[in-house]
């Protein structure tokens, strides 16, 4: 199959055959791969992978980490986890030059590798429903291209680090209920591109007034507007 582009395994237990497709040689033409609702160890053999573009592993409860051979993927955009087992990301995250959208709602991650700030095209980054996880990186205004940054149901959020005002790009931001964030930067009125403030059911009680100079906002969901939930998973 050294034509095979798109594999995808959600849901089956093939372990055997998941350790024959990691050994590939590097000529493999394997773009999309998606092991989701399996019961499976990522060996550091998927390194091989080094034309992967998007992985999928979304829902393995047991997987509680992933090999710093991953950081190889230097074509990878996507990289979706939501509700893994994952409890900590490889400290050499940042090598992933290409990665566009990384997605680790539900996971069980205590904090992010301060190099996941140097991902300059990243435009998606949803933690949404990271209970363990009490922090943004210091650095987080670093990520140039960010686009949407998805903290709903994040408990354990207390501040936002001042440097988020440098996202320029970000258009849909959301704290929806993060009971224990009580402020905002007084400085988010830079986020000129911004499109959607989602604070609905956070302990925050007053917007900074410089939110309001952002000519582009469309919409904002506070506590007197109710609407559904958005779960980023993909």
């Amino acid at each position: 199959m050294e034509s095979l582009e798109v594999l995808d395994m959600g849901g089956l237990i093939v372990k055997e055959f998941l350790n024959y497709l990691y050994t590939w040689h590097s000529g493999n033409s394997l773009l999309e791969l998606n092991v989701s609702w399996n019961k499976i160890e990522v060996p550091s053999s998927i390194g091989n992978l080094h034309k992967l573009v998007s992985l999928y592993i979304h829902g393995c409860s047991n997987l509680k980490s992933l090999p710093g051979s991953i950081c190889s993927l230097q074509h990878l955009t996507t990289l979706n986890l939501p509700f893994s087992g994952i409890e900590e990301l490889p400290e050499d995250l940042g090598q992933l030059e290409c990665l566009e959208k990384l997605y680790l709602s539900g996971t069980k991650v205590k904090h992010l590798p301060g190099s996941i700030c140097m991902l300059k095209h990243l435009k998606t980054l949803v933690l949404s429903h990271c209970e363990l996880l009490e922090k943004l990186p210091e650095d987080v205004g670093q990520l140039e291209s960010l686009e949407i940054l998805h903290l709903g149901n994040f408990p354990n959020l207390r501040e936002i680090p001042n440097n988020i005002c440098e996202l320029k790009c970000l258009r849909r931001l959301y704290f929806r209920r993060c009971g224990m964030l009580e402020k905002l930067p007084e400085e988010l009125g830079n986020l000129k591109s911004l499109q959607l403030l989602d604070v609905w059911g956070s302990g925050i009680t007053q917007l900074p007034q410089s939110i309001y100079s952002v000519k582009g906002l469309e919409s904002i969901r506070n506590q007197l507007v109710n609407c559904c939930d958005e779960v980023y998973t993909e």
